[in-house]
């Protein structure tokens, strides 16, 4: 299992490695908004540039990564189902779902 501070470490060292390693110094983490699913972790995060500014130009497109407890990668959750149905369907094992 993983901690909620060892999955804020892994989503920042994933956004800042994988995701946005342009903008590394412009990740910021808000561990205050993780949460602890059965899957793993979701960490919410902003660019230090959206928090200054409020220019919503200037946010990430996704702001949540998640970070599973079985020690596989971090990773962005899709668009759609809404985050917290995803998190239930990698947990009970319905993801991807099956086409009909």
């Amino acid at each position: 299992m993983v901690t909620k501070e060892e999955a804020v470490s892994a989503g920042a060292n994933f956004l800042r490695t994988a995701a946005y390693p342009d903008r590394a110094n412009s990740v910021v983490m808000l561990p205050e908004t993780a949460v602890e699913f059965t899957y793993g972790w979701t960490v919410r995060f902003d660019f230090k540039e959206h928090i200054e500014t409020g220019d919503f130009a200037q946010a990430p497109f996704s702001s949540v990564v998640v970070v599973p407890h079985d020690g596989t990668p971090a990773h962005f959750p899709p668009t759609f189902p809404p985050t917290e149905l995803y998190m239930e369907m990698r947990a009970t094992g319905n993801w991807p779902p099956k086409k009909g």
